[in-house]
C-alpha cells in the first residue's frame, strides 16, 4: 500500500493547530512535535496482506519533569487521540483500537523537549480484559485485577500483563524473557496486589529502578519508567482505576521524593512468597 507520508504530516499539523495549540500553553509549531509524531507513526506501520496497513495505537510521550500535568489534562489527551485517529484514517491507515497515550517524564529534558515512542498492542484491549477476568476466576483470586496493563520494552515491544504474577529475567522460564547480559536470570517480578501491580527486585545484580530511584518493591502507576540494570520498560494501563489514597502503602522515606509518581510499599507489608498483605499491627 502506498502511503502519502507528506499528507499524513500535513493533516497532523492542521489538526494539531486546530484542536490542541489553543488548549496547550507553551507549545508551538516550531518544536517539531508533529514531525516526531509523523516519524513515529511511519516507522511503526505494520502491513497485513489481507487487512491492509495498521498504524501503531500505543503512544508514550516523554516530557520534562513538571510539564506532564498540562499534557495529562483530559481535554488535551482527548484532543491528541482525536488528532491521531483522524489523521491516520484520512491517509487510509487502520488501527487495532483507539489510541492509547501514556505521559512520562525525563529529568534531563528541558521544558520544550518532547519525545514520542509508538508501538502496537499485541492483541485487542477487550481480549486482554477478558483474559484477565478469566484468569481471576480460574485462580479463585477475589482481589481486583489490574486490567489492560502492559509494559513497553525498550520502546519496541508491547507486552500485555495478563497474569497475577509476571516473572522477568534472562531465563527462558520467565513470562517476559529479556535476552540482555545486563539482566539477571531471575531479575524482577510483577505481582497484582489490591488492584495494582507491584514490582519486586529479586536480588538482581544490576538492580531495579523506578523513575530513577532504586527499589526493592514499588507500586506501579501508568507512565512509570522502569530500568532493569539499564534496560528500559514503561508501565502503562489503558483506562486505569482512579488513584485514591493507598491505605496499604507508605510514602517514601525521603521527603524530597514527594513528587515521585509512585509509592513504595514498606518492606514488611507484603509477603513476596504469597503476594498477600501482612498484618503490620502484629509486627509492632
Amino acid at each position: 500500500m502506498n502511503i502519502n507520508f507528506d499528507q499524513l504530516e500535513a493533516r497532523l499539523q492542521a489538526l494539531f493547530e486546530n484542536q490542541i495549540l489553543s488548549i496547550l500553553p507553551g507549545v508551538s509549531r516550531e518544536e517539531r512535535l508533529i514531525q516526531k509524531l509523523a516519524l513515529a507513526l511511519r516507522q511503526n506501520i505494520v502491513e497485513q496482506k489481507e487487512e491492509g496497513a495498521f498504524a501503531p495505537n500505543t503512544f508514550t510521550l516523554i516530557v520534562a519533569k513538571g510539564a506532564e500535568q498540562r499534557w495529562k489534562e483530559p481535554r488535551v489527551m482527548n484532543a491528541l487521540k482525536n488528532v491521531i485517529s483522524a489523521a491516520v484514517k484520512e491517509v487510509g491507515l487502520k488501527m487495532e483500537s483507539q489510541p492509547i497515550i501514556t505521559i512520562t517524564t525525563d529529568e534531563t529534558y528541558s521544558e520544550k523537549d518532547v519525545s514520542i515512542i509508538a508501538s502496537h498492542t499485541l492483541e485487542p484491549v477487550e481480549d486482554t480484559k477478558g483474559m484477565a477476568m478469566e484468569s481471576e476466576k480460574s485462580s479463585g483470586n477475589a482481589e481486583p485485577f489490574p486490567e489492560n496493563a502492559f509494559l513497553i520494552v525498550e520502546g519496541v515491544k508491547v507486552f500485555p500483563l495478563k497474569e497475577p504474577v509476571i516473572n522477568v529475567g534472562r531465563r527462558l522460564e520467565n513470562h517476559l524473557v529479556i535476552d540482555d547480559p545486563r539482566i539477571s536470570r531471575n531479575h524482577a517480578q510483577l505481582r497484582a496486589i489490591n488492584g495494582r501491580y507491584v514490582i519486586f527486585d529479586l536480588n538482581s545484580t544490576g538492580g531495579t529502578f523506578v523513575n530513577g530511584q532504586r527499589t526493592s518493591q514499588t507500586v506501579l502507576y501508568p507512565g512509570d519508567v522502569i530500568s532493569l540494570a539499564g534496560v528500559a520498560l514503561i508501565f502503562g494501563q489503558d483506562t486505569p482505576p482512579p488513584r485514591l489514597d493507598l491505605n496499604d502503602t507508605l510514602p517514601l522515606k525521603d521527603a524530597d521524593s514527594s513528587e515521585r509518581p509512585t509509592a513504595a510499599l514498606d518492606q514488611d507489608t507484603v509477603d513476596i512468597r504469597t503476594g498477600s498483605l501482612k498484618d503490620t499491627k502484629s509486627h509492632k
